[in-house]
């Protein structure tokens, strides 16, 4: 299929024009061609454009390849600009080309014709998308800039050691300063206090040691921080680290006020749980504290703490639904008894599962009572298949259960406790937990009566 092709011909001949469409055509272009022999015509033809490529003969009555090269200039045409003469010296041909024409060619020897158009259409093609390139960077550099000076995330590239290279205006003004300027080659540990440098500077190294972004939060005089430490190389600058830090504050104290909605929630139904079996009440509370003292030791963040002192609080929720009569029945349950008892872990899931909460409260209630080695209830899991949380639920549930008086048994004594405990290490019970809950029996923090 022909290729189309917008021609501007600055010929005085017409004749020699034609012969320039039908070279053209041989060549498999589609010619749409218009003719001007004068500056005026030029002018007016160059204001309709655009042309995919615009041929000057050399010389002609009332104008020049020289005079045509200089409009085309101006118009600021991206296009070919081929010399086509029947006689050229050298010299002349060097000189244009030097003004800013791309070829040339004699009228008596036209077969370098197609070869110089097919390279100087695609050279511009070349142009002009190199060109779009670099409009595109710079809309792109103006976003980011505009983005970088506006934001009301605090925004910095420090080097390794902490030290300021770039920094946003809510950078400078969250540490004090009135201009960028004055922050520039400060470090974290000039402009905030050492231990939270410290952990910056951590992290820092950490990103660009692993080349991952790390994600933190921290607090900064009564002030909380999402910082995001991208780690990036830049060609000059070696490596650097992008930091951005925003002020969630308000949304810690909106998520604070929350959680404590939800524990005050578990609580309530925990004393509503209790008024029903008033021979465990205060068992959910006790485990729940029990449990956030262990998952405290083995360093748990603050979220899920939060969660397992919840997931304590109604671990038995599903107890609301067994009669009070087996709750509360003095002496020996039978085996149907006890089957009805054991059925509270899946009905306190059914309870929790469509709850909409942020930890995993109804896995803990229906799992509290499975094993590590898979001897537990109600679906016989084993090992990892059981989370941490619900780990630590099912030993401090036995410690303290165990340690209380029961309608149908009476409490355990300490050392009872203590050979269930070391027996099942590792065993029915995750040797970790175990182990923190035999420390706080020897100190005195988790008292057996």
């Amino acid at each position: 299929m022909p290729t189309p092709l917008r021609v501007l011909i600055v010929e005085d001949s017409e004749d020699d024009a034609l012969l320039l469409v039908r070279e053209l055509k041989r060549g498999g272009y589609e010619t749409t061609f218009e003719r001007v022999d004068t500056p005026e015509l030029m002018s007016v033809a160059l204001s309709k454009g655009p042309w995919d490529i615009v041929f000057s003969d050399y010389s002609m009555p009332n104008f020049s390849a020289s005079a045509a090269l200089e409009l085309f200039k101006k118009a600021g045409l991206d296009s070919p600009f081929i010399i086509i003469s029947g006689a050229i010296g050298e010299e002349a041909a060097v000189e244009l080309m030097k003004s800013g024409a791309h070829d040339f060619v004699i009228k008596g020897n036209l077969a370098r014709l197609i070869p110089i158009i097919k390279r100087e259409l695609r050279d511009a093609e070349v142009r002009r998308e190199h060109r779009r390139a670099e409009e595109r960077l710079k809309e792109s550099e103006e976003r980011y800039r505009l983005l970088f000076q506006t934001s009301p995330d605090v925004i910095a590239q420090v080097d390794r050691e902490g030290r300021f290279i770039t920094a946003n205006p809510a950078m400078a003004k969250s540490l004090g300063f009135s201009s960028v300027e004055e922050l520039i080659s400060k470090t974290f540990f000039g402009v905030m206090p050492q231990d939270v440098a410290n952990r910056r500077v951590r992290m820092i190294k950490k990103a660009l040691d692993e080349g991952k972004t790390q994600i933190f939060e921290d607090e900064r005089e009564g002030r909380y921080f999402h910082n995001i430490f991208v780690p990036i190389k830049i060609p000059g600058q070696g490596e650097t680290v992008q930091v951005i830090a925003r002020d969630i504050t308000e949304i810690k104290k909106f998520q604070e006020q929350l959680t404590r909605s939800f524990i005050d929630l578990a609580e309530t139904v925990s004393r509503a749980m209790a008024s029903r079996d008033p021979y465990t009440a205060g068992h959910e509370r006790r485990v729940a504290e029990l449990a956030r003292l262990t998952g405290k030791r083995m360093e748990l963040d603050e979220d899920r703490l939060t969660g397992l002192y919840i997931g304590g609080l109604l671990h038995d929720i599903g107890k609301i639904s067994i009669p009070e009569s087996i709750l509360s029945k003095p002496g020996k349950l039978t085996e149907e008894e006890w089957n009805l008892l054991r059925s509270h872990s899946r009905r306190g899931y059914e309870i929790l599962k469509d709850t909409n909460l942020p930890w995993s409260i109804a896995d803990m209630a229906l799992h509290h009572h499975e094993r590590l080695n898979g001897s537990g209830y109600p679906d016989g899991l084993s090992g990892e298949e059981l989370s941490l949380e619900v780990r630590i639920l099912g030993v401090c549930d036995v410690a303290e259960a165990m340690s209380s008086h029961r309608p149908y048994r009476p409490a355990r004594s300490r050392d009872e406790v203590l050979e269930e405990l070391q027996g099942g290490r590792g065993i029915k019970y995750d040797a970790i937990v175990v182990d923190i809950i035999l420390e706080m029996i020897e100190s005195g923090e988790f008292k057996i009566e």
